[in-house]
């Protein structure tokens, strides 16, 4: 019989635990064991039909001697709660039924700082999908599988060299490599030093809470993206929302504060552009106040109108940005790269908290993301993909235009990025249609779901990048009747 088939007592809640004997209490090891195996028979804690181990590894497991545990289980199957089975082992009669439960106990209350988990659960989950119409997301089935699997393989061939404990703040070849990427793409001057690799900008923000924040209020853009808002909710971290327009967060309203999460370049989910006056506006803000902007250049490298805007990092000259950057938009989100860049005078503060935090991440994917950069794959691969997105954007755009025409429902800024916004009256119920369509089969997500402090956020988020335009457009026409049907309705 497969090894996964043998019932090992340390696996079931209670079982090796219920067998151990207790020497202290003058009960003869033997009769222990026998009471302990048969009542853990009984209350189920070893099922029936099950393989018990070996005699001679139980015995060794439990400190008995292999006659002790011979002779208890010989009793057990002439009392029928075990069987033998010749060349396969001794198993729990099929025939058992289990003893009536124990009294149900209560509940266990967990401590009070995982009930802070509890409470921002309902932050982001109304904001996770699947299916075409996902936000943020590329497509997988375009992955270069070809070439990186050639460079995974060339790198496991030298696998030692990747496996110590070495390198927290990233494999040094990824770091190089990174710092050339935002150099072209960006127009970021930063040395390998400033780079921190990390598992995503999730982990990215984590770990500028842990520098940059100590009881402080840090400013959020309002909509903005879920977990980033959770996170440091569940940090109990005080958040304070500043209304985004067509030209960004409006810096005019930023109080004082420690930090600043803002996404300039797209801003999720509304995928509006920060003005430049806006950004110079911001740099300013974090200089006056001895404070720090953290900035979520995430999908910029897919612009399809207009020159690209310049990042926040490329023309700050006081040390006061933070650059975001992630190949979980650019490649796949399950490989889990992504990179902090952090001013000179915080590279040994960050260096230190990575070691605290994870102590690294795995470096022989890193390097193998290495190679695909600095051998120009990602590069061919972007230019690639904006092809294909720019199309889907096309052909979205088109079936949307035509599709709401005559209707209260307008479409936000899509110069850059993989998704778009749907703008609806602020007294439009999205949830209700995001349920009607769920029941369609239609997964979407509403902007009311994006919104902290605002009433005015209704509408849609509806990403393009996720699957091929026939996927695309058909959960979009679900979408068009849907709103179509509202738009008559209330006329």
């Amino acid at each position: 019989m497969p090894e996964r088939d043998v019932l090992r007592p340390m696996e079931v809640p209670g079982g090796m635990e219920a067998l151990f004997p207790d020497r202290a209490s003058g009960e003869p090891l033997g009769r222990q064991f026998v009471r302990r195996l048969r009542a853990a028979i009984q209350n189920g804690h070893f099922k029936p039909a099950s393989r018990l181990l070996p005699s001679r590894e139980l015995a060794a497991r439990l400190g008995l001697s292999r006659n002790t545990v011979v002779s208890a289980i010989e009793q057990l199957i002439a009392e029928g709660f075990l069987e033998s089975r010749v060349g396969s082992g001794t198993y729990v009669a099929a025939t058992i039924v289990a003893a009536s439960p124990v009294l149900e106990r209560k509940p266990r209350r967990a401590p009070a700082a995982a009930e802070h988990f509890d409470a921002v659960r309902d932050l982001f989950e109304n904001s996770l999908i699947s299916g075409p119409l996902r936000a943020g997301v590329p497509d997988l089935a375009a992955f270069p599988h070809t070439t990186w699997a050639r460079i995974t393989r060339r790198k496991i061939a030298n696998l030692s060299q990747y496996i110590d404990y070495r390198y927290a703040q990233g494999d040094p070849s990824l770091r190089e490599a990174i710092a050339q990427h935002v150099r072209q793409f960006r127009g970021i001057t930063a040395d390998a030093s400033q780079v921190v690799v990390v598992e995503g900008a999730q982990a990215a923000y984590r770990l500028a809470m842990d520098v940059l924040v100590d009881r402080d209020d840090v400013l959020i853009e309002d909509p903005c993206y879920p977990l980033l808002y959770a996170a440091l909710v569940a940090r109990r971290i005080h958040v304070v929302p500043i209304p985004v327009d067509a030209a960004g967060m409006r810096v005019a309203e930023c109080p004082v504060a420690r930090a600043a999460f803002v996404s300039p370049s797209h801003q999720f989910p509304l995928g509006s552009r920060m003005s430049m006056e806006r950004r110079y506006e911001l740099l300013a803000w974090a200089f006056e106040h001895d404070a720090y902007v953290i900035e979520d250049d995430y999908d910029s490298e897919y612009t399809f109108d207009g020159k690209p805007l310049p990042a926040l990092a490329s023309i700050d000259r006081n040390e006061r940005v933070l650059y975001v950057g992630t190949f979980s938009k650019t490649l796949a989100p399950g490989l889990r790269l992504g990179y902090l860049i952090v001013p000179p005078h915080l590279t040994d503060r960050f260096a230190v908290a990575r070691v605290l935090s994870t102590n690294g991440g795995s470096r022989y994917v890193q390097a193998t993301l290495a190679d695909f950069l600095s051998e120009g794959h990602l590069a061919r691969y972007i230019r690639r993909m904006t092809r294909v997105y720019a199309q889907r954007r096309t052909a979205l755009l088109a079936l949307l235009e035509n599709g709401l025409r005559g209707t209260p429902f307008t479409l936000g800024t899509v110069s850059v990025g993989l998704s778009l916004v749907i703008d609806a009256p602020a007294d439009f119920d999205d949830v209700a249609v995001r349920d009607e369509l769920l029941e369609r089969g239609v997964e979407v997500q509403p902007l009311s779901s994006f919104c902290i402090a605002r009433s005015d956020c209704r509408g849609f988020v509806v990403g393009y990048g996720a699957e091929p335009i026939p996927a695309v457009e058909a959960a979009a026409r679900e979408l068009i009747v849907s709103l179509r049907a509202r738009a008559t309705l209330t006329a």
